[in-house]
């Protein structure tokens, strides 16, 4: 197969935009990338820090027949608007989560690549993340048997900073970040969700405008359930201290992201704070239940981005099936459905109630 090298428009080149940019110059599939940002000061800024042309011209990076992939990583509120105009453009896009900020924006941007046809992929990225991977490929061999539950814990401090855009932003903290941790057990699970329950006690972030703690139950199709309780306050504010590893320090202070997931046949636990992936295996003997653990497989802090948070790998895989002319390895129907969990939690906070998927249809 001969593969034409594409051209990249990074809109909204700040400390993600950053990332998407460093990436896609690593790529083997691309030639060229260029940054948009919609100030004058601040494009030519960002464009010199990172060593890229940088433009406020949006309109002659959607008509330029040398771009290619258009990747969004501007704040939440602009993504439908921007993803709606690359793909009227013709260009294939990549967005940052969330997908849009609302059920309305999120069935837009379905619509419009419905009806133009093209590349349109969101940036769930730890779906290409090898700790996450590795999950998929332990319960595809049968290891834990029938996944019937999964767990997740994730707490952490304040992390989005009282000024930033993303503490004022319109969307919250499931749209913003627990998407993610979210759409892992549908992906592992390969069953759709049919009910949710959220509730979140009052805010421990005063200057917040929606939630920073959450306790989200959900229901899958075939009866298995899935959990994910996330807190904004009980780890210290990491300040860093350069004579000790970031993760391990953090671990230590109360930081927790930790998945497990049960089966007939087994657990696994992933744990992100102590690098590491378990496996348990179940015997059923004539006393009881034995379980034992048959497999630990731990990763370097070097390869920290590689195992947990794999944006750079989703970004250079995503780049390749643009030049190759490939269909999005996770469809927009696909991220839609994860999408619809987050605007259900939020309903369900709202009104104090389980909401069924299908009421967001």
């Amino acid at each position: 197969m001969t593969t034409q090298k594409i051209g990249v428009a990074v809109l909204g080149i700040g400390s993600m935009g950053g990332g998407h940019v460093q990436a896609f110059r690593s790529s083997p599939w691309v030639e060229r990338v260029v940054g948009y940002e919609p100030t004058a000061e601040r494009a030519k800024e960002r464009g010199q820090e990172l060593g890229i042309p940088a433009t406020t011209d949006l309109e002659s990076l959607l008509h330029n027949p040398q771009i290619h992939l258009i990747t969004i990583a501007s704040p939440n509120d602009t993504h439908c608007e921007l993803t709606l105009r690359a793909l009227r453009a013709g260009k294939s896009v990549l967005c940052e989560k969330p997908m849009g900020v609302s059920l309305a924006e999120t069935q837009l941007m379905l619509a419009a690549e419905r009806e133009t046809g093209r590349f349109l992929q969101i940036g769930f990225e730890c779906r290409y993340s090898k700790l996450y991977q590795m999950v998929k490929d332990w319960i595809g061999a049968g290891l834990i048997g029938q996944p019937l539950n999964s767990h997740c814990d994730y707490l952490c401090s304040e992390f989005l900073l009282r000024d930033s855009w993303r503490s004022k932003s319109p969307s919250g903290l499931i749209a913003e970040k627990l998407c993610h941790y979210l759409d892992l057990p549908r992906w592992w699970f390969e069953q759709p969700v049919v009910e949710l329950y959220s509730q979140a006690a009052p805010n421990f972030v005063s200057y917040f405008n929606y939630s920073d703690n959450h306790n989200i139950l959900y229901r899958f199709a075939n009866g298995a359930t899935s959990s994910l309780n996330f807190v904004m306050a009980t780890a210290e504010t990491f300040h860093g201290d350069p004579l000790r590893d970031m993760l391990d320090q953090q671990w230590d202070d109360g930081h927790r992201l930790v998945y497990l997931l049960y089966g007939t046949k087994g657990a696994i636990e992933t744990d992100v704070f102590r690098r590491r992936i378990r496996r348990w295996e179940f015997t059923d003997k004539p006393d009881k239940l034995h379980s034992k653990i048959v497999e630990t497989v731990t990763f370097p802090s070097s390869a920290d981005e590689l195992w947990f948070h794999n944006a750079p790998g989703q970004n250079i895989r995503i780049s390749q099936l643009v030049a190759e002319g490939c269909l999005p390895e996770l469809t927009a129907t696909d991220s839609y459905e994860s999408m619809k969990m987050v605007f259900a939690a939020e309903l369900s906070e709202r009104e104090h109630r389980i909401v069924k998927l299908n009421e967001l249809d």
